[in-house]
């Protein structure tokens, strides 16, 4: 990034209100605390519970399942009762899941209970959070601020496993409860420092139409195979790599690819936001299928070749989905968080079943490197799918645009005028929206 771009980024930041700037913030935070425990389950569960990994598997399946694919309801409870409420109630359920972890180091019920209610409870938080953050923000500088969300999130991500990576073995009592008391906080932040913000829910109740147009187009098909082949690199990198290489390898790969995501997308989010979808999807998926090719190759530099090729693919397309679908169903953002969520869920579910399959396959052929030849020509498929699709949502959303702006004949006697009658967009009565309009991040166009 330039230095023009570092200092215009700063001065946004600067220039968002409390509430977002507080919002970004926990949205380091709380993956922090969440990762000092989540990718440790299996472990505990199976060491020191004594639960059978058939048992487990089944566990974090379904545990998995329901933190995406609830998303739906969590946006959906966030139209009904508000953001706001939504979030504070997301917290107290995860509070009161990561409390009882402490009950469950030696008893399966309430470690099983206190496992669904996490996922239940990022289920309820994370739509209200995003629908939150794009509410009281202009369209053109949506790119920015998600991108530095979900920077946040990754960032908090990676240093909580990292910081209890040492510890949650040895004493996982104290890190049950600093995270418990960790989100106890954040609950009562929430509850004190955020504005109500308003009903998001829709004037008319909504429409069938926002169905369609969430689940029925190319964003959320696009979200569901974007997650299939990116957990093709997610859950079969380690076991390839480490058959042959050493382990640090593995995790020299993973750094990578955290470090470009958290730092790269920001970088390229106004690029991101600006270009065509089908721009995007020429740009992620020809990436994606020639980082996976990479890792059929021997050798370290074909892995992290592969990485940076993955990373690229992941840091456009995922963006860019999450911004075409809140653009397809405008003034319901909580809807469109949930659909990506729940699309993300059913893609990454089933990139775990079908990859299973796919790997046994090449190891029954004497080459685990045939995973990768199977797995990445499908990426180059999608995008032939998808280009027309998004041409005829493109085209349709102008000859909407274009009807919206038609004169329209007011009621009255003759002589009366025409007036250019626009739907004003959601939000426009709040006046944040017009101080943002010139102090928000540079987003795009």
């Amino acid at each position: 990034m330039s230095g023009t771009r570092r200092s215009e980024l700063r001065a946004g930041l600067a220039g968002l209100p409390p509430s977002l700037r507080f919002l970004l913030a926990t949205s380091f935070v709380m993956p922090l605390g969440s990762f000092m425990v989540l990718p440790f389950l299996a472990i505990l569960l199976h060491e020191r519970l004594g639960m059978a990994m058939g048992t487990v598997g089944v566990l974090l399946g379904t545990t998995s399942f329901l933190q995406f694919a609830g998303c739906l309801g969590g946006g959906l409870m966030a139209e009904r009762i508000g953001l706001k409420p939504a979030m504070v109630t997301g917290l107290v359920v995860r509070t009161t899941g990561f409390g009882l972890f402490m009950l469950g180091l030696s008893t399966p019920g309430p470690a099983v209970a206190a496992v669904l209610l996490a996922a239940a409870g990022d289920a309820l938080y994370s739509p209200a959070n995003k629908a939150f953050l794009v509410r009281e923000v202009p369209e053109e500088h949506r790119s920015v601020l998600l991108s530095l969300n979900n920077s946040a999130l990754s960032s908090g991500m990676a240093l909580g496993t990292l910081v209890s990576g040492l510890l949650i073995v040895r004493v996982p009592l104290l890190v049950f409860s600093v995270v418990t008391v960790l989100f106890a906080a954040l609950t009562l932040l929430h509850a004190v420092l955020l504005p109500r913000g308003g009903s998001v829910r829709p004037a008319d109740g909504g429409s069938g139409a926002d169905w369609v147009r969430a689940f029925l187009t190319p964003p959320a098909f696009v979200a569901a195979i974007s997650a299939y082949l990116y957990w093709f690199f997610q859950n079969y990198l380690g076991v390839f790599v480490t058959a042959s290489h050493p382990a640090v390898v593995y995790s020299l790969a993973l750094v990578v690819n955290s470090v470009l995501v958290i730092v790269g997308q920001p970088l390229a989010a106004r690029w991101i936001g600006r270009v065509r979808y089908s721009t995007a999807t020429l740009v992620a998926f020809p990436a994606f299928t020639l980082g996976l090719l990479a890792f059929a190759r021997a050798g370290v530099p074909f892995v992290l070749l592969g990485t940076v090729l993955v990373s690229v693919g992941e840091a456009v397309i995922f963006l860019k989905n999450e911004l075409e679908a809140l653009r397809a169903v405008p003034g319901r953002p909580a809807l469109a968080v949930g659909s990506q969520r729940m699309a993300l869920g059913l893609g990454s579910f089933t990139s775990g079943i079908v990859g299973g399959r796919l790997y046994a396959l090449a190891q029954s052929g004497g080459d685990t490197a045939h995973f990768w030849v199977y797995v990445a020509p499908q990426a180059l498929l999608v995008a032939a799918l998808v280009l027309p699709a998004s041409r005829v949502v493109r085209a349709r959303r102008a000859a909407t645009g274009a009807a919206r702006s038609a004169p329209e004949q007011t009621t009255g006697g003759p002589g009366t005028r025409t007036a250019n009658t626009v739907p004003a967009p959601a939000g426009d009565d709040d006046p944040t929206d017009a101080r943002l309009a010139s102090e928000a991040p540079h987003g795009s166009g």
